[in-house]
């Protein structure tokens, strides 16, 4: 039993260190932060009103969405009014991420989902908003972090909780932003 525990402990510890020669890390770090100030420029509020459909598109596919042609049926004015929702009202962070990923949500985009617009978060301001996918779970599973409460609450609230699990593995990691939390999930997803 002591050695089944400490190996569990070990691979703990393991979700928590990036393995940086890794070819496959290093591929996404390159899908999806290689263009962060970019990026992050587009995002800014007086830019918003200028986003392009190509802009948009190159958002979406770095954030891991998969659905192009349904996402390609938004005007960009509904892209440019939820992205400015989701990242500048002054509602409380549950709640606009919930009209932006929530099925029915007032400003749901077709083909958006709460990767996209938490990816969205994370580019705009990366040490205090976190990316939720798959790998997010993953990573929060095996390290025994994931929220239970989690298919349950509202979609804002079960981000919030996301967030808070997710902010313990920072901690745990040393790592200072949620850029390289998201990368530290792409690795313990492929573990």
């Amino acid at each position: 039993m002591p050695g089944r525990r400490n190996n569990l402990m070990q691979d703990i510890r393991s979700l928590f260190k990036l393995a940086e020669d890794d070819q496959r890390l290093t591929n996404y770090r390159r899908k999806k932060w290689f263009r962060f100030e970019e990026f992050q420029q587009w995002l800014d509020q007086k830019a918003l009103l200028s986003l392009t459909m190509d802009q948009a598109l190159n958002l979406y596919r770095a954030s891991g969405s998969r659905d192009v042609s349904r996402f390609r049926t938004n005007t960009i004015e509904d892209i440019r009014d939820g992205l400015d929702f989701l990242l500048y009202d002054n509602i409380k962070l549950e709640g606009r991420f919930d009209e932006c990923a929530a099925p029915g949500g007032a400003y749901r985009l077709e083909g958006a989902s709460r990767e996209f617009h938490s990816y969205l978060l994370c580019l705009s301001n990366p040490s205090l908003f976190a990316v939720w996918n798959r790998n997010t779970e993953v990573l929060l599973k095996k390290a025994k972090l994931l929220p239970t409460s989690i298919k349950t609450s509202p979609m804002g609230i079960q981000y919030l909780e996301i967030l808070d699990a997710l902010n313990l593995v920072r901690g745990r990691s040393g790592h200072r932003d949620f850029k390289k939390i998201d990368e530290l999930a792409y690795q313990a997803a492929r573990k």
